[in-house]
Order: C-alpha cells, then structure tokens, then sequence
C-alpha cells in the first residue's frame, strides 16, 4: 500500500513538472504556420492551458487553470464552479466515444457536461467509493467499446452512460481484439529491469525494454492508446508495443526524440508527445514515424487537430496557438533584424524572377530554381526606402527617395544631369518607356528611356501623382484631388469623372484589366469600374469599404481582380451581363501569412500573385478558392425575463414571458463566421444581429424566429436554425373567459338599466362624501393654522382698545402683534391655497417656495444660507396635503432659527433616497438642552406635519454647537395628487 502511494506522488510530481517547465525553443514546424493567438484579450479564462478537444458539434473545448472554455471560433463561454466545475484547475478535457464531453479536474475527479442543464454534472455524487487516489492527478482514457476511464497507480474509475459501473483490474490498459480482451502495461522489478506484459484470458508473456543503471534517476510513463502501449522514460526515448500477429507475441519499436518526453496523447490517428523542453513530437499512429514537430518561443502542453485539419496548441503562458496548413510560399531571406523582411515593393520578370525591395535600400533577387542573391542601392551611404521595382530592357529600374537607379548603381538623370528625386510610382508604358511619379514643383511626371537611361520631365503640371495605369495611349494618374488621363502621344492632360464622385477624390490605386475596364480606388467612395472614361459601377461593398483598398492588380484573365486592403488581401470575380455589373469579393484575411499583415504592394505573374509584406514575400496561387463554410448556428442560451430555460427548439410561454434574450453561437473554428441575420415571422427583410445576442418582446401568439450565420465574405450559410415560440394569450383572450364575460355583461347590462338611477344617487352621494372629506380636511388646517391666530387676534383688539387711552406704548404693541398675526394668516391661507392648486397657473413649484421664503427671510437677517433641493423633489411631492406639510416644516424650522438659534449659517437640503424623501435643516447657532425639546410648539408641529405623512421627525441639538432637524418621509405617502 505504501508503495502505490509513493507510485502516485511520484505522477504527481512529473505532471506539475510538466506544467511548471518553461523552455524556447526556435525550431519551426512544417508546413504549419502560425495564424493566431487566443488569450484573455480574446476572452479566454486563462492563458494558461492545458488540452484542448472538438465536440460533435464543432465547439472546442479548452482546460486551463481558471475553469473550461467552450469556444465557437469567435466567442469564449466560460464555464466555473457556477456551472458545475468542482475545481478552477482543469487539467484536461476529453471526448467520450458517444460526444460526451469530459474534464479532469485537480484532485477534485472528473465531470462530464450535459447539455440540457449546460453545465458540469459530478457523476461520483452521492456515490459511495474510497476517495483518496482521486486527490492525487488522474489520467484519462476514452475506452474504443464505449466509455472513459481515469486512472492512476491508485485505482481507477471507469464511466459508461456517465455511471461509474464496476470495473475489472486494469481497465485503463485493456484493448479488444476479434472481440476478446488483451492487457498490455508495463512495470519495473526491484526498480532496475523494466518489462512491457501482454496478458490474455490465459496467457501472459513479456518483454524487457530497458535495465536501469544504480544511479540513474528516470521515470517513466506507460499509457494503453487504442491497441498499442506507449512507454515513456524521461532519456529522449520512446517504446511502442504492440501486440505481434507472427513470431515473438510481443512486438516492440523504440523511437529517440531530443527531447525528453513528459506525456502522450492520442488525437484521431496522431499521438502526441510532449516534452520537457515545451515542444510537441506528432507521431503517425499507423506507421508510428514522425510526422513534425511543434515548437516555438512557447512552451507547448498539448495539441488537437481538428475536423479542418488546423493544430490548436495549449501553452503555458501564451494561451492557445492556431496553427493553420497553408498553401502560401513566404520568402523571408534577409538575416536579423526581422524589419529587414518588411518588403516594400516586388516585381517578378517573365522567367519567374523575384524583385523585392525594403526599407533599408536593399533588394533581394530570387530565381525560379536558384539561391537568394541580395543587392543594395546604398553605395553612396545613403540608406533609403525601395518603393518601386520594375524591369524593362533585360534592367533593374529601382524607384527610391534619392532617385531611379538602373542595375543597382547607376542613377537616371535628366537632359541637364540632374537626378530626379522623391519617387513613388512607377509603370511599364512599352518596351522602351517607362512612366514615374514623384514629388517636384516643376512637375512629378517623368519618362524614362530605359535603352538610353536618360528621364524627361512631362509637361504635367502636377506636384504629386499617387498612382499610374496604362491603358493603350493614355496614362491614367491618380492624384489627391480626382482621377486624370494623360494623353502620352499628344501630350494633354484632362480630368475624368468630373460630374461623379470621383471630382476632387483621394485616389489611392488605378489599374487597367485586359477588358478594357479602368479601375479607380479611392479613399472614402470604394473602388469605380470605368469604361471609356465613363463610371459603370461603384463598388460601395460596406465589408469591402471599413477597409480601403491600398492597391489594385489586374490578372491577365478578364474577370479577375486583385486588391490588398488595410486587413490584408481579396481578390474580385467580376462580369458584365449587358451593361450590367455582377461582382462578388473573397477575402484571404484569414489565410497563413497574410492575415495581421500589412501589405504594402502587389504583383501578378504566371498565375500567382506577389505580396510584399511586413514579414516577407508571400507567393499565393491566383486562382485560389477558399470553400465556403456552410456555418451552423446553435442556440447556447436563452433567457426570458432575465430567467434562464434549458435550450430548446420550441417554447411554451405564459404571457407574462414575454421578454426573450437569446444567445447564439455560429461554429467555425476556421475564423470565417462574421455575424448572424434573423427573420422574425414573415418578416423577409433578414437584419443583422450585433454580436451574438438578440432581445426579443413578443406579443402573445405564435411566433418562428429563423437565425442564419453569414461568413466574412457576406454568404448566408445554408443552414437555418428555426425557433417556436407561443405567447400564450391572457386568460381575459381566451375563448372560455369571452363566452363567460359575454353572458355577464349581458346581465350586468340588463341591471345597470334598471339600476341606472340607484347608481346615480350613489356616485352623488359617494362624491358629495369625497367633497366633505376633502371640506373637513380643509376646515381643519384652517381651524388648526388660522383659528388659533385670528383667535389672539380678537384678543389683541379688544386689549387694544382698552388700553388706548391709559397705556400707548402698550397699545402700539398690541397692534404689532396684531399686524405680525395679520401677515402670518395671509401666509398661512396662501400656503394652504397654494398646496391645493396643482394646475398649471401655479407657477410656483415646491422648490421655488421653499427658496423664496428662505430668501426673505434668512437675507433679510443677513443669516448666510445654502439651499439644496435635488430638481426630482417637484416630482415625488405631489400630494396635496404633503405639498403644504413639506413647505410648512422647512417654514417652521426656520422661523425656529431666526427666533431662537442666534445662528450665523443654515444648510437646508431636500433629497431623495432609499425610496424616501429627506428633509435636512442645519443651523450652527446656541442649540438648547434636551429637556427643551417638548416645550416648543414649533417643534410639536414640525412632528405632527412628518407623522401625518408617515414619516420620522428627529431633532440633535448640543448647546453652542447648533442644531440638526432631519426629517423622512415614505415617496410613496406623497407622490399622489390626491383629490
């Protein structure tokens, strides 16, 4: 017991060896080239990965350290513990036989997904098993009869119909042949000899493999993969064994690697090896020879292939590398640094020979059959850009910066010997001219004798020519302004496409096709088709015009276009059908080696199209197909009233559901789908869904919703993906509920006509009671607010006149008061007429109240104040009663202030929050002690006024520190208006 123990620590430990080791390397493998990285830019969980696997339906599948990734070729789904996942740390996944995909997770046992549910379902759940050696790291098996196993030297778990069923010894290392189980497996003796066993029903027989040394410290790994047993020992070797159909029972092939081996995996008939190193030996499983190697500055832990045949490699750090199989030739011949690859310009001459320039002033000559020769147009120490390459006369005509040089060395120059400088463009006019543009304020056209090497400045007075096509005579010249024809044997200069959009546009590319077609690329418009100076179409593409055409290149077959773009290449199959234009644009973003290039020229020979690169010259067949990807599209999610269903084809929804999320994936790993379109009944207009979420509200009835993928090219994939939904009606449509209303309001009628009149007398009454209600209300305030006043009122007047004659100071007071009692009940009846009128001609709104009466007040003391009443209280205050109460409680508290407080400051704050109205008074005055706060009306009624309303009145006052009155009121007592 103690030994398995010890066996499985010792796994252990070389998985997180295998996971830790991080080792570069620069060796490239073939025919495969790197087409892009997914990271936690892209939307993965982690950049660390572990395996990767393609499900049934197309998804992949991708194990990292922080949860499983279900990955459609544009989007990430992560998957947690939210979905299932027992452990963020998931160290493999894999496809069951049946589809069933499975993960193996870090000490935590493995789980399979059920896609009803979408997510992970423990299949050791209540299930009663000795649970130690599923701690320690656990290796899989798909079993070839159905099922998978995960194993190590502790035990194993084997699952069919996702039930662990009872397993027989040594499962994970059984194969079946003419339908009777085999065991291979392999095993040390007293930890010297090792021996690979094949064990039938009734038989057992061995083989040695290898003795080990006293000191040698190695490990090893065997894994059972279909019917052979792959032994790895950590020596940069390998053991395949394999059962023998004649001679010795046990056949056995060793295989060196430089590398030392870590772990193997099966992918279809390819088994994967990594390494120590962070590199991938693919073997062919049938012939058991290498097939390539994988590595690169990453440290590979795994690859897939997948249905497309494209390699996705799991990295450590890197996330997760697509390597594509591409037909495209790039020649990169320039030594370090890599910007010296970065070509400017190419031309290739009728025998096959390549011409690239760069940046550095030097230029690479590449023969169809012979080596790389490099030349350089720096002799005079001037380093300078290449932008052009053309060949005339059995020459080189370099265009640069600092002039046109002929074989490298010798510059062209004027009748007068000057050089002519600032080149940009150049083209073949016959086989003794050549036209080139340049920038000069006597004129940027140029012709070139290439017999003579002499150059000849035109008549054209143009500063900059952008671009040049030939077509017979004429030389069509692209400038920032418009599109011209020059004509080359009359030499005369007219514009064209003066009444198009082509006046006074930016052109950036012009070419002539053998069909006598001139086409113009400009910068906003897209690209124009002329014929004869006239404009027959406009290519207004929007996927075409997000990126401008940077240069066109005609084929020598009509019909055939060429274009690089900001994004990379396309090329356009056109025709013309009695006048009319037919075009369809194929982009190759996504082809090894030109998507995320830029490109900055384009050249056409021998049915092959040149591109000079950022990163080299690629050779692509010109008559290149990419197949179209017929996309399916899957339903992933669906959400109706933010509550999420299992995914379904048809839906049964009450009509309270009515608001429908739904999200969708289109599969393609290749990276061709763009976008989804979606018809919704018989609505045939197709929009386009932005990204891949669509929100729906339904009305009740049935609905089909049919969602279609399209490609980047703009092809709509045949295949529809059709969903049902009914709405069902509410119960107050349905059939039975009319039928019962009917015969109701038929009765109903029948004793409203006899009851017309009793229901009259009651609407009065039940009015005149609301008028009596809302009298009573307003006697109230009236007695409670003004009663009071005009009561002391009558009492000042009748002290008053008693005291006239005896006491005239006194009397002079009495009338004070009198008129101080006066204006309060003028005040008071304006607040309450004012809380009553909610009509348009009350101007005044709560705010505007508060601040007038604050402002008379508080200025006229020169108390200093601050008001701050949030815009949304004139909305919440609405009732009538609160209205006044409000207004009242802010009055109260600040006649409180000027009386009492002897306060050189107020803060007064109205505010909404937590569904309640806040009320904040704060004076910096006197204060009073606690047993004075039930002495004072003021404060009584301040109370009053916040309870009535449902609120809570709290006053904090502390001697010589001032006051706080805060008040909080229910919004949901005073939003309504009331009677």
């Amino acid at each position: 017991m103690r030994k398995a123990k010890n066996d499985n620590h010792y796994v252990g430990l070389l998985f997180s060896l295998m996971l830790i080791c991080l080792v570069a390397t620069t060796a490239a493998s073939q025919n495969l080239r790197l087409a892009k990285a997914f990271t936690v830019n892209e939307g993965l969980a982690s950049n660390l990965v572990y395996s990767c696997t393609e499900d049934d339906k197309g998804f992949l599948w991708v194990a990292t350290d922080n949860g499983v990734c279900r990955f459609d070729g544009k989007y990430f789904k992560r998957y947690a513990m939210a979905e299932g996942v027992p452990d963020m740390d998931v160290l493999e996944v894999l496809k069951e036989k049946d589809g069933t995909i499975w993960i193996n997770t870090f000490k935590q046992g493995p789980c399979y997904y059920d896609e009803a549910s979408d997510r992970f379902i423990d299949p050791l759940k209540n299930v009663n098993i000795r649970r130690d050696f599923v701690r320690l790291v656990l290796w899989t098996r798909r079993l070839e009869e159905g099922g998978v196993v995960f194993f190590n030297t502790g035990g194993e778990l084997v699952f069919k119909n996702k039930k662990l069923v009872p397993s027989e010894s040594r499962t994970a290392y059984r194969f079946f042949e003419n339908g009777k189980p085999n065991w291979m497996y392999a095993g040390n003796i007293n930890g010297l000899k090792y021996y690979a066993y094949l064990k039938s029903q009734n038989r057992l027989d061995s083989v040695l493999l290898f003795e080990k040394k006293e000191k040698m410290r190695l490990y090893e790994i065997n894994i059972q993969l279909k019917s052979k047993l792959y032994v790895l020992r950590g020596i940069e070797k390998i053991y395949i064994i394999q059962k023998s159909s004649h001679g010795n029972p046990i056949h056995v092939v060793e295989k060196e690697i430089d590398e030392n081996p870590l772990m193997i995996r099966e992918n279809g008939n390819e088994i994967n090896v990594s390494t120590a190193k962070g590199s991938i030996y693919v073997f062919d499983y049938r012939t058991d020879s290498l097939k390539f190697k994988i590595s690169g500055n990453f440290f590979a832990n795994s690859s897939f292939r997948d249905k497309n045949g494209d390699i996705w490699v799991s990295t450590m750090d890197k996330g997760l590398l697509l390597f594509r199989k591409s037909t495209l030739n790039i020649i990169r011949p320039l030594p370090p640094p890599p910007t010296r690859n970065n070509f400017r310009s190419v031309c290739v001459d009728s025998d096959g020979t390549i011409y690239g320039g760069n940046n550095y002033g030097e230029i690479i000559e590449k023969p169809r059959n012979g080596p790389v020769r490099i030349r350089s147009i720096n002799a005079k120490g001037n380093t300078t850009r290449v932008v052009g390459l053309l060949k005339s006369q059995n020459k080189v005509f370099v265009l640069s910066e600092w002039g046109c040089f002929v074989d490298y060395n010798r510059l062209v120059r004027l009748e007068t010997s000057e050089t002519i400088r600032q080149l940009k463009k150049g083209v073949i006019y016959n086989d003794s001219i050549i036209i080139v543009s340049g920038v000069d304020p006597k004129g940027g056209l140029y012709k070139i004798n290439t017999r003579t090497e002499r150059a000849t400045r035109l008549k054209v007075p143009l500063l900059r020519v952008s671009t040049l096509a030939v077509q017979g005579k004429y030389i069509y010249l692209g400038t920032t302004e418009g599109l011209l024809r020059y004509d080359y044997m009359l030499n005369t200069l007219s514009e064209v496409g003066a009444s198009t959009p082509l006046k006074s546009a930016r052109i950036l590319s012009t070419t002539a096709t053998p069909d006598g077609l001139i086409w113009v690329a400009t910068l906003n418009n897209g690209v124009f088709v002329l014929k004869d100076t006239q404009v027959v179409y406009q290519v207004s593409d929007p996927r075409f015009l997000n990126f401008s055409v940077v240069k066109l290149q005609e084929t020598d077959k009509p019909g055939l276009l060429w274009t690089t773009t900001r994004r990379g290449a396309a090329y356009i199959n056109y025709s013309m059908d009695q006048g009319r234009f037919n075009y369809t644009i194929t982009n190759l973003n996504h082809e090894d080696g030109v998507s995320n290039n830029v490109i900055t020229d384009i050249a056409y020979r021998n049915d092959s199209i040149y591109l000079a690169a950022e990163s080299g010259i690629a050779i692509i067949p010109a008559n290149i197909s990419i197949p179209r990807f017929d996309i399916k599209t899957y339903l992933t999610d669906i959400r109706v009233n933010q509550k999420q269903l299992p995914v379904a084809t048809s839906y049964d929804l009450p009509s309270s559901d009515r608001t429908i999320t739904l999200t969708f994936s289109g599969v393609n790993l290749s990276g061709y789908f763009d976008h989804f379109v979606y018809s919704l009944n018989q609505d045939s207009s197709m929009p386009e869904i932005v990204g891949n979420t669509l929100n729906l509200s339904l009305d009740p009835g049935r609905h089909v919703l049919k969602v279609r993928a399209v490609n980047i090219n703009g092809l709509i994939s045949h295949h529809v993906l059709t969903l049902y939904f009914n709405i069902r009606a509410p119960y107050y449509r349905s059939a039975w509920f009319i039928v019962v209303i009917a015969s109701l309001v038929t009765g109903i009628i029948f004793l409203l006509l006899n009851r017309l009149k009793t229901l009259g007398q009651k609407r009065k009454y039940a009015q005149k009671k609301r008028i009596d209600m809302e009298r009573n209300r307003i006697t109230e305030d009236l007695h409670d607010d003004i009663g009071s006043t005009l009561s002391s009122l009558k009492v000042y007047s009748d002290v008053a006149v008693n005291m006239m004659e005896r006491d005239a100071h006194k009397t002079k007071y009495l009338l004070e008061q009198i008129s101080i009692n006066s204006s309060k009940i003028l005040e008071d009846i304006g607040d309450i007429i004012w809380s009553m009128r909610t009509d348009r001609q009350n101007m005044l709104t709560v705010d505007s109240r508060i601040k007038n009466f604050v402002s008379e007040v508080l200025g006229s003391r020169e108390i200093h104040y601050e008001i701050n009443i949030d815009p949304e209280i004139n909305d919440i205050v609405q009732h009538i009663t609160a209205r006044k109460n409000v207004v009242l409680i802010v009055k109260e508290a600040v006649n409180n202030i000027v009386k009492y407080s002897k306060a050189s400051l107020v803060s007064i704050r109205l505010y909404a929050k937590n569904d309640l109205l806040r009320i904040e008074i704060v004076d910096n005055g006197i204060g009073f002690q606690e047993d004075a706060k039930s002495s004072g009306n003021g404060l009584r009624n301040m109370k009053k006024r916040a309870e009535e309303l449902g609120g809570v009145f709290q006053i904090a006052s502390f001697l010589q520190k001032g006051t706080k009155i805060s008040v909080e009121i229910p919004v949901t007592n005073i939003r309504d208006k009331g009677i």
